[in-house]
């Protein structure tokens, strides 16, 4: 065979390789033939779980001695990983002129952030080589060989620190995957229009749904300023039925893919409205005092546990104000009743302005506050006590949550959009106490006496 045969011969398999694999082959020429790099990943069929170990507890083994692969490390502190796209290994070969007649040299292997131990580097380096046959092509033989992890003998990864290649293996194997979904084409599920991946944003619901990355910033920001965090989730039709089947309104999507999706100002508003949904359909969630707070409070669990004046306790997790939740101020202590003086000076200043102006009571309240804040005050108590007439005849009280409800128009059936309880809206009237039970609700209307059994109102026609 002449040297251009020999020469054509490995143009043809590099340009095979390089089509298969691009990016994986540099060369140069040297004195000694072409020096060929190849920069192979790692792909694995499936995922494997690994443990990384570290290098410092290696026992050393007895002169003369080879260490047995499960006396060598010990994995009591081991970092366990699942991996399917593991670091590439970098080939360093020259390939002499007369290759493949001639056996090609390996000079170096190296392990991108030096993942795997160098006695299994100096073991694959053995492999490599007694794979050559002459006259025959070996690159391609060795970069699959590489490529699938075949020369893996262990699921143990030694490190001098594993937490730091933890890291390393985790950024690369999202890397690689973000980098093959950049590569594809996909149909975003709401405009159903075909997007590169690039453009696109995979979503880790159960169904991995997948969306214009555009597309879902205006959903979710609409929902977002509309309020409606609770859509905040998969809009992938299987994902939203799936959660109205279980009525989960937590979301499927975890908030760092929220928080990529999202500007700073959205990210914001979603957590406030997400606390504030949160504690709205605790029952027991009361608004925090300070008027340029109003957060919602919960109870917290000790709280609804004790039974002595600490259970009226609250304190704001965005403020850090205490108060008291039945008279809504500042923490007075267990044992100290509730103050009315304010309640009792309201209705004070009412009572007077109704007496004649000669009356010395007037002119001691007028001293104490003022005639404009009197004034106030009493204005202040008339809308108190008509707002309760207003409530009490067009309202009736969510026997649950006792949140007043008022109906707008329909049948009597309501259900409180606090807490979900079913109840009757002419006598308040639970309607189905056990959330699991099967009896229709409407059972209530034919047989109940305390509200006539209606289910509807009747109206005089004139």
């Amino acid at each position: 065979m002449t040297s251009l045969e020999f020469e054509r011969l490995q143009e043809e398999e590099i340009d095979a390789l390089v089509a298969v694999y691009p990016g994986i082959l540099t060369q140069h020429s040297v004195a000694a033939g072409k020096e060929i790099k190849l920069d192979i990943p790692i792909e694995l069929e499936t995922e494997q779980k690994f443990d990384i170990v570290s290098s410092g507890v290696v026992d050393t083994p007895s002169p003369g001695t080879e260490p047995s692969r499960s006396s060598q490390l010990h994995t009591s502190d081991s970092v366990p990983i699942s991996l399917m796209h593991l670091p590439p290994l970098l080939i360093n070969v020259v390939l002499p002129p007369t290759y493949p007649q001639t056996r090609p040299a390996i000079k170096s292997i190296s392990a991108q952030y030096t993942w795997i131990a160098p006695s299994l580097l100096r073991k694959l380096a053995a492999h490599l080589d007694e794979m050559w046959t002459p006259g025959e092509s070996v690159l391609w033989q060795w970069a699959e060989d590489v490529r699938t992890g075949a020369f893996l003998e262990s699921t143990l990864l030694p490190h001098p620190s594993p937490s730091i290649l933890l890291s390393h293996l985790v950024t690369h194997q999202a890397n690689t995957k973000q980098a093959q979904f950049s590569a594809q084409t996909f149909k975003c599920g709401i405009c159903l229009s075909v997007q590169r991946g690039a453009k696109c944003i995979q979503l880790d619901c159960p169904n991995a749904h997948v969306f214009c990355l555009d597309c879902l910033k205006e959903f979710w920001g609409m929902c977002v300023a509309e309020g409606e965090v609770t859509k905040v989730a998969c809009p992938g039709i299987e994902c939203v039925k799936a959660r109205e089947k279980v009525k989960n309104d937590a979301g499927d999507v975890g908030d760092d893919v929220i928080c990529r999706v999202l500007n700073a100002e959205q990210v914001t508003r979603w957590k406030w409205l997400r606390a504030k949904h949160a504690a709205e359909k605790d029952p027991s969630a009361v608004p925090c005092p300070v008027r340029m707070c109003q957060a919602p409070v919960p109870r917290t669990k000790a709280a609804a546990e004790d039974e002595t004046g600490w259970s009226r306790l609250r304190t704001c997790d965005s403020c850090g104000f205490a108060f008291c939740v039945a008279c809504k101020r500042s923490w007075h202590g267990p044992l100290s009743d509730c103050e009315t003086t304010q309640t009792r000076a309201f209705k004070e200043a009412h009572v007077a302005l109704t007496l004649p102006e000669e009356d010395p009571r007037i002119r001691a309240l007028e001293r104490q506050y003022g005639r404009t804040l009197l004034e106030r005050m009493a204005e202040e108590y008339e809308e108190a006590e008509e707002n309760q007439v207003w409530l009490k005849e067009h309202t009736t009280a969510c026997p649950q949550c006792k949140t007043k409800v008022e109906k707008s128009y329909g049948c009597n059936h309501m259900t409180c959009t606090r807490c979900a309880t079913e109840f009757c809206f002419r006598c308040g009237t639970q309607l189905r106490p056990d959330s699991e039970s099967s009896e229709s609700p409407y059972v209530h209307f034919t047989k109940s006496e305390r509200c006539d059994a209606e289910l509807f109102d009747r109206y005089r026609v004139d």
